[in-house]
């Protein structure tokens, strides 16, 4: 076969170069692989492109027959898990004296990895046994993969309209959800609001409160704004309800204190458990590589923070505090988020009255 036979029907440069373009311009895909699809239909467009709409139909009829196989397993799992908990003892048909909480920005917004990493947050969740989970920054797809995978939770969706959102996770058979609802904050720019949802574990009843209040320096008064219409929901719910108010609060301590400090009770969770300096910062450049910050200064905030106010009775403390989300993602460069996870272990009170054991406690 001679040279001229090989080339087949190969176009000079220029026209090569331009069909490439026009290729690369109609699918939305780079010049590496529009230039392979030019070449296996021997350059000509309208067959490759043909060629390539073809395989887009045939991926998404493939996707849509995926998703309605993995729905219709997690149907039958979300039976089997609740089953094998009780077998092995996770879940039991007495309440529980503790749970684990989750609080954890899972940066949904950084496409670099973000499968990879959405799939190692769920392992997370599930290797600390998570009974409840607030995560902030969680987008559609994030969101539709967490609830396939995690067939163990209830998954409650604070997305309305906004690209992402928060969202709680309840454990089956360990917490169970009452009713939730969506509070927005009018003035934010950024689509922000606080997802309340109300709970019970046995006796314990629960009002869980998670929120990503405004980002930046720059838009400090509107945080407070948000800050202060939180600690007022949470100034409305009955003494007799325990509150669990956090999220990434993009907060410095100083704010804080120029809305008032916290409501009446309610106590920061990592304070309670020592304050340790080793799990102080939840969002620290010094140990996190995700993020590229120029110059030698890399910041590091306690932007995510969980609020405790234990009830008058049927109660909870928090009995400790830490982080996850330390290791990188095997096989890549990656941590799970540019964020580091809260990890907090609390004690309910299903006997007796919190305040009658805080009240021996400090005796």
């Amino acid at each position: 076969m001679g040279d001229t036979e090989e080339l087949g029907n190969v176009p000079d440069a220029e026209t090569a170069q331009k069909l490439v373009k026009e290729f690369e311009g109609i699918t939305n895909t780079d010049e590496a692989f529009s230039q392979f699809c030019l070449q296996e239909n021997d350059w000509n467009l309208q067959k490759a492109l043909n060629g390539y709409f073809s395989m887009k139909m045939r991926e998404v009829e493939q996707n849509r027959e995926e998703e309605e196989s993995e729905r219709q397993e997690t149907v039958a799992k979300r039976g089997a898990s609740i089953e094998e908990g009780l077998r092995q003892g996770l879940l039991t048909t007495e309440a529980p004296n503790r749970l684990t909480v989750v609080s954890w920005n899972i940066d949904g917004l950084d496409e670099k990895n973000l499968k990879k990493r959405t799939k190692g947050v769920c392992k997370i969740l599930e290797e600390e046994k998570a009974d409840i989970v607030f995560l902030q920054e969680v987008i559609p797809e994030t969101f539709s993969y967490i609830e396939s995978k995690l067939s163990e939770y209830e998954c409650i969706s604070g997305g309305g309209n906004g690209e992402y959102f928060v969202a709680t996770l309840l454990r089956w058979g360990r917490v169970y959800k009452d009713r939730s609802r969506i509070i927005p904050f009018t003035g934010s720019l950024m689509g922000r609001n606080v997802l309340h949802t109300e709970a019970h574990c046995g006796k314990v009843k629960l009002d869980l409160l998670n929120t990503h209040l405004e980002s930046t320096k720059e838009h400090a008064a509107q945080r407070k704004i948000q800050l202060q219409h939180c600690f007022d929901i949470i100034n409305k719910i009955p003494c007799e309800r325990n509150v669990l108010f956090g999220g990434d609060l993009n907060m410095r301590d100083k704010e804080l204190v120029e809305v008032g400090g916290l409501p009446a009770s309610t106590r920061d969770c990592w304070e309670v458990c020592g304050s340790r300096k080793e799990v102080q910062y939840t969002w620290d450049l010094t140990r996190n590589t995700n993020l590229e910050f120029p110059g030698k200064f890399k910041p590091k905030c306690r932007f995510d923070r969980l609020y405790l106010r234990s009830s008058s009775s049927y109660g909870s403390l928090a009995r400790h505090f830490g982080l996850v989300g330390l290791q990188k993602i095997h096989g890549t460069q990656s941590f799970p988020s540019d964020h580091w996870g809260l990890h907090l272990k609390l004690h309910l009170d299903q006997n007796t009255s919190a305040a009658q054991k805080r009240k021996h406690e400090d005796e």
